[in-house]
């Protein structure tokens, strides 16, 4: 009797013991073939946003492979939901790139579920913090995103390839160099931009704005807008008597923005002549990140010249 009663005790922790072996064994078997494919000189990158995609791209050079999850301009990140495919690439990915920021959940909580992938949060890269004044979670339109992203992706590649880390410092200095026609046109579009009062229907391209000395006015018109409500008539009437005023140099639209309100506010900025400006969400395709950020740069430093 007293030999059953044991055994009825050690069962359960028996079977505890083989269930614990038996994780820690995969979890080990997952970590090997991540190392693995390292010392092969192959690392698998997955990026939620494309524009982060590039930059992985052009930092791994040939020392790998890079998917991006929202690759084509019409891909809502917001409304995204994950395919099997996307999973089994977060499942198998050596780097997770994120944007972070409530932006892309789908890819953070892929990458959480990734214990031996190295995870790369834009957010976490710019101290991001959820509701502090001025916080906006567009880091790709950060002015100095393509240093910060690309020598952090050096420093990841290199801790997972050691032997190859010269030649990512070397890939993210070349990436850098031809971010430079980029960086002079953000100094250009400075000198007519700082001081100058402007509306958006959404505070997409704020990052860049505010970097560059703009002063944007109704921002609760373009936070409604971003989180899908609707402005109030007191945000409405503030929007229309700055235009009437005269005080606004330029309106900023994202024409991804299907808002009734949104439109009629471009509607009313264009009956008095205040030139408006197109900022996407995202990456238009058959185009590199530095020539869109260029191409928006030269229409609004276009417009604020009229």
């Amino acid at each position: 009797m007293t030999s059953k009663k044991h055994s009825f005790i050690w069962l359960p922790i028996l079977i505890v013991v083989v269930l614990l072996g038996i994780i820690f064994y995969q979890a080990w078997q997952r970590k090997e073939q991540s190392s693995q494919q390292a010392s092969g000189n192959q690392l698998e990158v997955v990026a939620s946003l494309d524009s982060y995609g590039e930059m992985a791209k052009a930092v791994l050079g040939n020392a790998g492979h890079v998917v991006s999850i929202i690759d084509k301009p019409n891909m809502d990140p917001h409304e995204y939901e994950p395919t099997a495919s996307a999973a089994k690439q977060f499942d198998k990915a050596d780097v997770i790139i994120s944007n972070g920021g409530g932006f892309d959940n789908w890819s953070v909580n892929f990458a959480k579920q990734n214990d031996t992938a190295k995870h790369i949060n834009l957010a976490s890269v710019y101290h991001y913090k959820d509701g502090e004044d001025g916080n906006n979670e567009h880091f790709w339109y950060k002015t100095d995103v393509t240093t910060r992203l690309t020598q952090k992706l050096a420093e990841t590649y290199g801790e997972l390839m050691p032997a190859k880390k010269a030649y990512f410092e070397k890939n993210a200095r070349a990436y850098q160099n031809k971010a430079h026609k980029l960086i002079d046109w953000q100094h250009s579009v400075k000198q007519h931009l700082k001081g100058k009062s402007l509306l958006a229907t959404e505070p997409v391209f704020n990052n860049t704005l505010l970097a560059l000395g703009a002063q944007m006015e109704d921002t609760n018109f373009a936070q409604a807008i971003e989180e899908g409500d609707d402005p109030t008539p007191t945000d409405v009437r503030e929007w229309h008597q700055l235009i009437d005023q005269g005080k606004i140099a330029v309106v900023i639209d994202n024409p991804q923005s299907t808002g009734k309100l949104a439109t009629q506010g471009v509607d009313y900025a264009k009956k008095h002549h205040v030139p408006v400006v197109k900022a996407r969400e995202t990456k238009p395709a058959n185009t590199t990140y530095i020539d869109w950020q260029i191409n928006q740069l030269k229409a609004l430093d276009e417009a604020l010249q009229k």
